[in-house]
């Protein structure tokens, strides 16, 4: 019955915020009714809960302060007068847990979500009894369960205490380059660094062997390198590897913030993209077993990035045509026509299978008739280059259409050897897929489209199409995309990468460090 409980509050709608709403006397009313059905759980309770927080990458320090534990060390006089005063601290970190403390539309326009909503007192209420008013417990239940989250908590319960005990501890200087048998008192320190990253170190002697390469190779690729067996004393693997333990940890908190976003769990059915790693995963869990697959993705470079959101695919578009995005229209297509001569911008857009259309896409337009050498974003923001459907357009062959209206979706690609690219940080935004075939045979079973008819239908180089095959889901699945610099893979291995969008800095300036 507790557990039933617990799911539906975690599934109901949440519907008031803190910090408190402005009005003062709601203010008022509001603190008092939360106040009141936090009061009932133990101050000690509360006090453990708050200095082990830790383990949910938030400091204990903001919440069970200094002073509180010096008035709490004067003994239980002292201690009945601050409940009222550890009871808001609780409360406050209740709503961290659940919300996150950054408001993640004050980061990066970049990033696509709204806070989400505290409990109602009375959803609070009936959750501090199903909790058996267990401090520790309740803050466990607010806290997400959506397995990115986990994952990068088991990471921090590994990382953070090495950073204490000095088990991460600088790597041995060298001037060697380290490469197949080269030896050197460098790579023991070395390869305990990368055993406790997960990595299979079978010898742990100071020998350069195979498990390194494996390990150092590995590294380079998740750093948008590509791999060369060898490791430089002043290279930038070797700087990645040396950063510091608490470094670590502060690239851990802000990825754990950026998870408290999102949902407290995640649906049966779902993929998750993570931006920064350039990897797609689907799970779904209706199935005996459990149904998981994974492949590479393409995503948004530095300048054009990949949004952190929420959404649905709702279509399969076989054979889509693809209307060239504003930015890319002004900043690429134009620039490149510019650079032709007049008599080559026919033959431009017939070797493309472009076409100039007007805004109501109700008359074509003859492109050697637009002076596009004087065109002018702003007045002449009514034409439109489309590409019609053929094997080289730029989604590809398959596009899955989901539901926002920044005109990000998931496609294949006319760029299909890219995926064996270590830097694949290269669209404008969209999300290119490796294995674009996959997905729409999940998504697809049990309808007419199996995997022969998807195939069939598809346009083949040199074949070229006016119209695109558009198929709606009557069973959309949830896709959630996030730049996510450290995870704990399937391999049990911990991998870090670089924060290429920017985003851990401005988190990490509103979140005290450990």
């Amino acid at each position: 019955m507790g557990f039933l409980l617990i799911l539906m509050l975690l599934l109901s709608p949440w519907s008031y915020a803190l910090p408190f709403d402005e009005d003062e006397e709601l203010t008022v009313q509001a603190k008092l009714a939360y106040n009141t059905v936090v009061d009932v759980i133990p101050l000690d309770d509360m006090r453990t809960a708050m200095t082990g927080v830790w383990t949910h990458g938030l400091n204990s320090k903001v919440y069970w302060t200094d002073s509180m534990e010096k008035t709490y060390q004067k003994g239980d006089a002292q201690r009945a007068k601050m409940k009222k005063r550890v009871n808001e601290a609780y409360l406050q970190l209740l709503n961290d847990i659940s919300l996150g403390s950054v408001d993640p539309e004050t980061i990066s326009i970049d990033i696509k979500m709204k806070r989400k909503k505290f409990l109602t007192p009375q959803q609070l209420q009936a959750l501090v009894i199903s909790t058996g008013q267990n401090a520790s417990l309740l803050l466990d239940t607010l806290a997400p369960q959506n397995a990115p989250y986990v994952s990068l908590r088991t990471t921090l319960g590994k990382v953070f205490p090495a950073c204490q005990n000095g088990q991460w501890g600088a790597l041995v200087k060298t001037k060697k380059v380290l490469k197949m048998d080269v030896k050197d008192p460098a790579v023991v320190a070395l390869k305990s660094r990368l055993a406790f990253l997960g990595y299979p170190i079978s010898n742990p002697d100071d020998n350069f062997d195979q498990d390194v390469i494996n390990a150092v190779n590995d590294i380079e690729w998740n750093m948008h390198m590509k791999p060369d067996n060898t490791l430089h004393p002043t290279g930038k693997v070797w700087k990645f590897l040396n950063v510091t333990c608490m470094e670590r940890v502060r690239q851990l908190q802000a990825d754990m913030e950026k998870m408290r976003w999102f949902p407290n769990q995640f649906e049966d059915r779902y993929i998750f993209i993570n931006l920064a790693m350039t990897y797609f995963v689907l799970v779904d869990k209706t199935q005996n077993p459990a149904y998981v697959t994974s492949f590479r993705t393409i995503n948004g470079r530095q300048e054009r990035k990949s949004p952190t959101m929420r959404d649905k695919i709702v279509r399969v578009i076989l054979n889509p045509s693809w209307v060239v995005p504003p930015t890319i229209f002004i900043e690429d297509k134009v620039t490149e026509i510019r650079g032709l001569p007049r008599y080559q911008i026919k033959y431009y857009f017939d070797s493309h299978n472009y076409e100039v259309w007007d805004k109501e896409f109700s008359h074509r337009l003859d492109p050697t008739s637009i002076d596009w050498w004087s065109f002018d974003s702003k007045l002449d923001a009514d034409i439109f280059i489309r590409q019609k459907p053929n094997y080289w357009n730029a989604l590809g062959v398959i596009k899955f259409e989901l539901t926002n209206s920044f005109s990000v979706y998931l496609h294949d690609t006319n760029q299909r050897e890219l995926f064996w690219e270590p830097q694949r940080l290269l669209s404008s935004g969209c999300i290119r897929l490796e294995k674009p075939f996959d997905l729409a045979e999940y998504l697809l079973k049990g309808t007419q489209w199996d995997r022969t008819k998807i195939e069939s239908s598809t346009l083949k180089p040199g074949e070229v199409a006016d119209k695109s095959i558009k198929i709606d889901l009557t069973n959309p699945i949830t896709v959630y995309t996030a730049f996510l610099t450290s995870f704990l893979s399937s391999d049990n291995i911990i991998r870090f990468t670089d924060d290429v969008y920017g985003q851990n800095a401005d988190i990490l300036q509103n979140l005290k460090s450990l």
